[in-house]
C-alpha cells in the first residue's frame, strides 16, 4: 500500500439517510430530521457510525427526491427547519459523528430562483446560468432540438427542452425539471460555492458527496452523439461529451483550495464518478490532486451491464466480472488512493436481492454474507439505511400506482408506449422489482408494528410487504440476527486494521461461485482470507498451494460456527462466508 497520511474519515463507519423513508416523527407520512435525531443512539449504539451521509434535505418540489433544488439555503419544509438542522448537528458532534451534506450542483430545479430568471431573456442576470441553445430545424421547417442527446431517464425523450419566451432549448441530462447549470460561468461557480457550500460550512457540516461530480462539465459545442441504436433518432449521450472534463479537475482544485483557505479544518470531499476508468478515478482522488478525498464507484451496481441499458436490459451479471469491480476499486489504495465501501444505496436495488440470494430461503446467510464481505474490503465503509437488517427488494406483485420514482415511472411509460398491452404488466413488474431505485426507498423496518414503526399514517411510499418478519426491534432480540452480525462485524473491523486498509489480494477469479480474497501487509504475506460462497448450493473451496502450509483460524463464519477448519477442499454451505487469520508459530 502507498503512504498516505491519515486522515478522520479513514477510519470510520458511514451510514447513508434517506431523509423521506429514515423515521417520521411527527405523524405525516415523511422520514424528517427529528426522525433521525430519534435514532442516533441506535446508530451509534449498534453499529458505531461516526459518519452521516444525508441525502438532500433542501427545499424542492421532490419530482426527484431532493435532487431538484429549488433553494440550497432552506430546509424542505415536510424535513423540518434549519433550527433542527442546527440540533443534528450539535447533536451529532456531542457524540463524535461527523455530517455529510449531499451536494447536488450539477443541476437545479426548474423552480430555482436562478432558473426561473434565466428562462425569462437572453439578456437577464442569469441568461446563462444554464446550457442554452438555438433550435435545429428539419426539412420541412419543424423545429428540433439542438442535437440527438438522449435523456438518461428514458430511451425516448431528447435532453433539450423548448422555452417559447427565449425561443431556445435547455439541456437537461436527467429529466426537464432538472436543468443543468453552466459551469463554465465562473458566477455560477461563485453562487455554488456561496450557497450550496459556505452556507453549510458554516453551520458545521463536515463535508460533502458530490453528486454526479464528473458531469459538471459538457462539450460546450454540443455535437451530435454517435450512432448505438439504428433507426432512432435520439441516441445514448456518450461520456466523451460530458464527463470527467479537464475543467471538472480544475474547478474541484479551487473548491479544494478556497475550503482549506476558509475554513482550515479536514473537511471531506466525497464523489460520485459512474462511468469512470480506474486511472481517472486515481485522477480525482489521488492526495497529490487536491480534489476529491475520496469517491463512490457506482459502477459496481450496474456490473455487467451498461449506462445506457433500459431497466429491461439489465441482467444478473457473473461473479467473475464483481470481482473484477471490487478489484478496481480496492486497488487505488495501492497507488495512493482511498477507496470507498459501498454495496447498496438509494439508487439501486437491495444488495440482498441484487448480489445475493433475495427474499427467500437463504435471505439471511445472503445478508450476513455481504455484510462480511463489506466490512473485509479496504476503505471508509458506507452503511444504507435498511442494509443493517437485510431488508430486501420489493415484492414483483406490486402495481404502478405503488411507484413513485421518476426513473421508475419513466419506465413503465417506456415499455407502454413500445408493447402497449396487458403484456406490459409481466416486463414492467419484473424489471422494477429487480433493478428499480424504489426499492431501496421505501420505509425503514423499525418495528413489526403497523407501517414498520416507521410512521403512525400511512406513508408516503408503500411499506415492503415483508416488515414483519425483517425488523430492526425483532433483530435487536436475537443474538444470531443480520443486525447482530453487522455490530459484530463492525469490532472486528475497528480492530483489526488490516480489513480496513490492507491490500486486497484476489484469488481464484474465474471461480463462478466463490468470492475469495487475501488482506495483506506489506509483500506477499497473507494475514487475513476471505472466502464467500455466492449460491444456493454447497461449493467448494480450493486452497492455492502456497497458503496450505500456512496455519489459519476461523475469526468469524455467517454459520456461528468458530471450529471450521480450511484445507486444500472446503465445503461452504450455501451463501456462507467466512473470515480466517493467519496463525503464526
Amino acid at each position: 500500500m502507498a503512504s498516505q497520511a491519515k486522515k478522520w474519515f479513514h477510519s470510520s463507519t458511514a451510514y447513508q439517510i434517506w431523509p423521506a423513508s429514515f423515521k417520521d416523527s411527527n405523524g405525516d407520512g415523511v422520514g424528517d430530521i427529528q426522525g433521525i435525531l430519534s435514532k442516533i443512539p441506535y446508530l451509534q449504539d449498534t453499529l458505531s457510525i461516526d459518519l452521516l451521509w444525508l441525502s438532500p434535505i433542501y427545499d424542492s418540489p421532490q419530482k426527484d427526491m431532493g435532487y431538484d433544488v429549488s433553494d440550497y439555503e432552506v430546509i424542505y419544509p415536510k424535513y423540518g427547519t434549519l433550527k433542527d438542522f442546527d440540533q443534528l448537528i450539535e447533536t451529532c458532534h456531542s457524540r463524535g459523528i461527523k455530517v455529510v451534506m449531499d451536494m447536488v450542483a450539477n443541476h437545479t430545479s426548474d423552480q430555482h430562483g436562478w432558473f426561473l430568471s434565466s428562462m425569462q431573456s437572453r439578456n437577464g442576470q442569469h441568461a446563462d446560468w444554464y446550457h442554452w441553445r438555438d433550435p435545429k430545424y428539419d426539412s420541412a421547417g419543424v423545429r428540433q432540438p439542438p442535437n440527438n442527446w438522449r435523456t438518461g431517464s428514458s430511451v425516448g425523450k431528447s435532453c433539450w427542452t423548448y422555452v417559447p419566451e427565449r425561443d431556445q432549448y435547455y439541456f437537461n441530462f436527467g429529466t426537464p425539471y432538472q436543468p443543468n447549470l453552466n459551469w463554465e460561468n465562473p458566477e455560477v461557480r461563485e453562487a455554488v460555492y456561496e450557497s450550496a457550500i459556505k452556507f453549510w460550512l458554516d453551520r458545521g457540516v463536515d463535508g460533502f458527496r458530490m453528486d454526479v461530480v464528473g458531469f459538471y462539465w459538457k462539450d460546450p459545442h454540443f455535437p451530435d452523439a454517435d450512432v448505438v441504436y439504428e433507426g432512432q433518432d435520439l441516441q445514448p449521450l456518450q461520456g466523451k461529451y460530458c464527463h470527467n472534463g479537464d475543467l471538472v479537475h480544475a474547478w474541484l482544485k479551487d473548491i479544494r483550495n478556497r475550503i482549506q483557505r476558509e475554513h482550515g479544518k479536514q473537511i471531506v470531499l466525497i464523489g460520485e464518478l459512474p462511468g469512470t476508468s480506474r486511472e481517472v478515478f486515481l485522477d480525482f482522488i489521488h492526495p497529490s490532486s487536491n480534489e476529491l478525498d475520496m469517491a463512490l464507484d457506482t459502477d459496481i451496481f450496474i456490473t455487467g451491464n451498461s449506462w445506457t441499458a433500459g431497466l429491461r436490459e439489465m441482467k444478473r451479471a457473473a461473479l467473475p466480472l464483481l470481482k473484477d469491480a471490487i478489484f478496481k476499486t480496492q486497488s487505488l489504495l495501492d497507488d495512493g488512493g482511498w477507496p470507498t465501501v459501498s454495496i447498496e444505496n438509494h439508487d439501486f436495488a437491495r444488495s440482498v436481492s441484487r448480489f445475493g440470494p433475495g427474499d427467500g430461503p437463504f435471505r439471511e446467510q445472503g445478508a450476513k454474507m455481504l455484510a462480511l464481505l463489506a466490512t473485509t474490503l479496504s476503505g471508509t465503509l458506507f452503511i444504507y439505511q435498511g442494509q443493517e437488517i437485510g431488508m430486501t427488494n420489493v415484492p414483483p406483485n406490486w402495481g404502478k400506482d405503488e411507484f413513485r420514482d421518476a426513473y421508475d415511472l419513466d419506465h413503465i411509460e417506456d415499455v407502454e408506449d413500445v408493447r402497449g398491452s396487458e403484456e406490459d404488466q409481466q416486463e414492467w413488474s419484473e424489471a422494477l422489482a429487480t433493478w428499480g431505485r424504489d426499492n431501496g426507498r421505501t420505509p425503514v423496518h423499525w418495528s413489526n408494528e403497523p407501517y414498520a414503526g416507521f410512521s403512525d399514517k400511512e406513508p408516503w411510499i408503500r411499506v415492503n410487504d415483508n416488515y414483519r418478519h425483517i425488523n430492526v426491534a425483532d433483530q435487536l432480540e436475537k443474538k444470531d440476527s443480520v443486525l447482530a452480525f453487522w455490530k459484530l462485524l463492525i469490532s472486528i473491523r475497528k480492530e483489526h486494521a488490516l480489513l480496513r486498509k490492507g491490500t486486497f489480494r484476489l484469488v481464484d477469479r474465474d471461480n463462478l461461485k466463490t468470492f475469495a480474497f487475501a488482506k495483506t501487509e506489506a509483500g506477499d504475506t497473507a494475514q487475513l482470507l476471505v472466502i464467500l460462497n455466492f449460491s444456493d448450493a454447497v461449493s467448494v473451496f480450493s486452497l492455492p498451494d502456497p497458503a496450505q502450509n500456512r496455519h489459519w483460524k476461523l475469526l468469524v463464519g455467517t454459520y456461528g460456527s468458530t471450529t471450521d477448519e480450511i484445507d486444500s477442499r472446503t465445503e461452504l454451505r450455501p451463501w456462507e462466508g467466512r473470515l480466517y487469520q493467519e496463525e503464526l508459530r
